[in-house]
């Protein structure tokens, strides 16, 4: 009878143990949905932050005639703003797909019009270009459009 009743014991302390592990893990993952919570949170306004940045950086393009003085200006070097210009590039790509955001649509219509005017559009067109190359991202339509005049001009 000993020996049953000792298993029994170790049965129910094997079970005990068990649901304490259970337990832990269920309060371990019901803080971690908390916290992933607030993570995802913080990463969509850092992207919505990086996307106005972009758009400010753009404008400030437009108006200064080259990308090397757009960021000059706002104090970052070259290769930072074209990262950023990448962004609207990706969302462009993304809203031109989902047709959502009329703001990038009407952005990527100037900057088409730019180079066949022969003004300061050709920077953007130069730009446009370069991004894909030093993101080594696959090249949209959109953007190997934007190359072929600027490669065919200079």
């Amino acid at each position: 009878m000993a020996s049953t009743q000792a298993r029994q014991t170790a049965r129910a302390r094997a079970r005990a143990a068990q649901q304490k592990v259970l337990a832990d893990r269920k309060a371990r993952d019901e803080k971690n949905m908390g916290s992933l919570t607030d993570y995802f949170a913080a990463a969509e306004q850092i992207d919505a932050a990086r996307l106005a940045m972009a758009r400010a950086l753009d404008d400030i393009r437009g108006r200064e005639g080259t990308l090397s003085a757009a960021a000059t200006l706002v104090g970052i070097t070259t290769g930072e703003a074209r990262k950023l210009l990448a962004l609207l590039t990706d969302t462009a790509a993304t809203s031109a797909s989902t047709d959502t955001g009329d703001d990038t649509s009407d952005s990527d219509s100037d900057a088409e019009a730019d180079p066949r005017n022969g003004s300061a559009g050709h920077d953007a067109a130069d730009t446009a270009s370069t991004v894909d190359a030093t993101t080594s991202k696959t090249a949209s339509g959109d953007s190997v459009t934007d190359a072929e005049p600027a490669t065919s001009q200079g």
